[in-house]
């Protein structure tokens, strides 16, 4: 429920005063009278009447917003309706009288301050394009693929500046603002198709300004100076709007930025790439690719580093970034210096407090006038750049062990990665079942539980530490239904039965705690389920295992490792699916996946066939919003009693399953 309150100031703007705003050099005529803002309890919608003057020549109305935002109204009209109201901040309104021979009036003013607790959208994003988007190949091929991908799906809205009204912080969590056309000039007031009109720079402004994120792309990264993100002398520099030709070069984006021994900085691994290709031996560096041989309009919009006058500290990109509290995340594919910045990530502030993900790459392009041999890697860069502006900006991911943690070595050394990744760099939080009732959706989007234990017996209610009383259980499955989402690891998996997500009847069966001991093989996961032709269910390039080493030659298939050569647990805490009963449809695993609203991810390394599932991703139902993936594969071991050749492989993963599910 909306809490909207409206401060002593707003009941303060039933007075007026005049203003003494001038805004055009004008002789001065008989003034407005009686302006009143009206905005009742549950609406942010302000209203505003006024009794207008009888003097000859009455041509139209000029409306001032706080000083400088002027919209002149060509018609005499006596009310006007503010339907998103800034709110949180003071704000004032000025209306003044409009006469055909050019005079303006002295204006009237009133002045309020709205209380507004904004409900924020969940995954609904818009696409705003100019009104005559079809006019360009590029902006129309992008507006189909997000009505295929977004509208259709009933998770998207294509908006025009015709219909910027539709754009609200409360419908669409993100909105990705896209121009790419031949011939413009430089500079956001010459976007085309009403793009640069007040109503909409006004929109975006609003809508950023409480929280909304942007993604702008291609000549809309302009609009970063526009709303006034960034000063108009930081404006992209590096422009281009011509007809382009043939080219055959690969293009794309490099995330690896500097080249001076201590200040490269490496964003590879960042959200807006995930899951796509890494492609090496094309430039100096290996690169994310966006497009292959065709017509490139050749259409840069982005920033020079070295134009803005910047004391290298270390590097212009480090100045600019903390001049703008920015991150550059990505240039063009050749460069390895600190020249420019293609992709600039603009972190929210006091003022926006929504995200602006900035992409003028060139390279970044919807029509090459036939097949790209990259497209599905450029639409995957567009789906994450939207999933990761649409995340709130300040969420965090939890982490939630035994009270008694530190008893287990597996259980302390997965702890102090996760406080050395997330807790100390302020996006993550770890707890226990002493502090469960911390644990907030609207603070955390996603918690990874953890337990792995020695002598432990099976069943959820034998988990040590209080991890299985009632008030954890209890926490956990109302964060899970109201869309939060779970991570459950080792023994843990079985807090699946604890919160009701399955039945206690498909409990993980493959169960294990003993003390263990010295084992040299290599274990890891097999992606790759089943051995019928026509039923093989490759899972290889799901998004748990992006940018993980798929290695071959340790069994009959591939595998992704975990752990080498140590002490090993052998602690599954797995599903023999062969143990419920189920009727093959056509494998037990299909028949598993349809009864749970499931998909097996994973299973031993060994195994080709369909008798278990190590790794099980349950799917969103009804009464549980959030996702929960369990892994109870042994071989997901944090500690085998010293070095772990595939650590890195280990901790590749985890991270992985957290972005997946943030």
């Amino acid at each position: 429920m909306k809490k909207i309150y409206l401060g002593l100031m707003a009941l303060l703007c039933l007075f007026t005063a005049c203003s003494d705003v001038d805004l055009e050099d004008a002789k001065y005529s008989e003034a407005v009278q009686n302006l009143v803002a009206n905005c009742p309890e549950g609406s942010r919608e302000v209203t505003l009447t006024w009794t207008n003057p009888t003097a000859a020549g009455l041509s139209g109305i000029q409306i001032i917003k706080d000083n400088t935002d002027v919209t002149n109204i060509d018609e005499v009209i006596d009310k006007y309706v503010i339907k998103k109201a800034p709110t949180n901040t003071n704000v004032s309104y000025t209306v003044k009288a409009r006469y055909s021979d050019g005079r303006v009036s002295e204006g009237q003013t009133v002045r309020l301050y709205i209380n507004y607790e904004v409900k924020k959208a969940s995954d609904f994003v818009a696409m705003l394009v100019p009104n005559d988007y079809e006019q360009s190949a590029d902006e129309k091929d992008a507006v189909a693929w997000f009505k295929k991908t977004y509208v259709d799906a009933k998770k998207g809205i294509v908006i025009t500046p015709a219909t910027i009204e539709d754009l609200d912080v409360e419908e669409q969590v993100a909105c990705w603002v896209m121009c790419d056309r031949i011939g413009i000039a430089p500079g956001f007031k010459n976007l085309p198709g009403e793009l640069a009109s007040n109503d909409v720079v006004n929109a975006l402004k609003a809508f950023c300004a409480d929280g909304g994120s942007l993604f702008l792309t291609n000549h809309a990264t302009q609009m970063s100076v526009a709303i006034g993100r960034i000063p108009e002398t930081m404006q992209p520099g590096i422009f281009g709007s011509g007809e382009g030709g043939q080219n055959n070069d690969v293009w794309g984006t490099q995330p690896i930025i500097g080249n001076a021994e201590g200040q490269i900085y490496d964003h590879s691994q960042h959200d807006i790439y995930r899951g796509m290709d890494f492609k090496s031996g094309l430039y100096e560096r290996s690169i994310y690719a966006f497009e292959g041989a065709g017509i490139k309009g050749d259409h840069n919009c982005m920033w020079d580093l070295n134009a803005f006058g910047l004391t290298p500290n270390p590097n212009v990109v480090k100045a600019w970034e903390d001049a703008t509290n920015s991150t550059v995340l990505g240039t063009w594919n050749h460069v390895v210096d600190y020249c420019c910045a293609g992709i600039i990530d603009f972190n929210p502030t006091t003022e926006f407090a929504g995200r602006i993900l900035a992409v003028g790459l060139a390279a970044y392009e919807w029509n090459v006038g036939g097949t790209n041999e990259f497209q599905d890697q450029l639409e995957l860069f567009t789906r994450n750049c939207l999933t990761y502006i649409s995340r709130p900006a300040n969420a965090k991911v939890a982490m939630l062990v035994p009270n008694d943690y530190e008893q287990s070595a597996d259980e302390a050394s997965a702890v102090a990665w996760f406080k050395e990744n997330y807790v100390n760099n302020g996006t993550g939080v770890l707890f226990t079942p002493a502090t469960i009732d911390n644990l907030d959706i609207e603070e955390e989007t996603m918690c990874w539980v953890m337990c792995d234990r020695i002598g432990v017996a099976h069943g959820y209610a034998n988990l040590p530490g209080n991890l299985a009383s009632a008030e954890v259980i209890n926490a956990l499955k109302a964060f899970c239904a109201d869309g939060g989402n779970l991570l459950l690891t080792n023994h843990a998996t079985q807090m699946t039965v604890a919160v009701e997500r399955i039945p206690e009847s498909l409990q993980p069966g493959i169960f294990g705690s003993g003390e263990g001991g010295q084992n040299n093989d290599v274990w890891g996961s097999q992606p790759v389920i089943g051995n019928v032709e026509g039923q093989i269910y490759d899972h290889s390039k799901h998004d748990i295992y992006w940018g993980m080493n798929y290695t071959a030659g340790l069994y009959e298939r591939p595998i992704y490792t975990f752990e080498g050569a140590g002490i090993k647990g052998d602690h599954n805490c797995m599903w023999d699916l062969n143990a419920f009963g189920l009727t093959p449809n056509p494998n037990v695993v299909k028949a598993w996946e349809e009864t749970t609203n499931s998909t097996v991810l994973g299973t031993w390394n060994h195994v080709v066939d369909y008798c278990c599932a190590g790794i099980i991703d349950f799917a969103p139902t009804t009464t549980f919003n959030g996702r929960i993936l369990a892994v109870g594969l042994a071989a997901y071991e944090w500690n085998i009693g010293g070095t772990n050749e595939y650590q890195d492989q280990l901790e590749r993963f985890t991270r992985n399953c957290i972005n997946y599910l943030k």
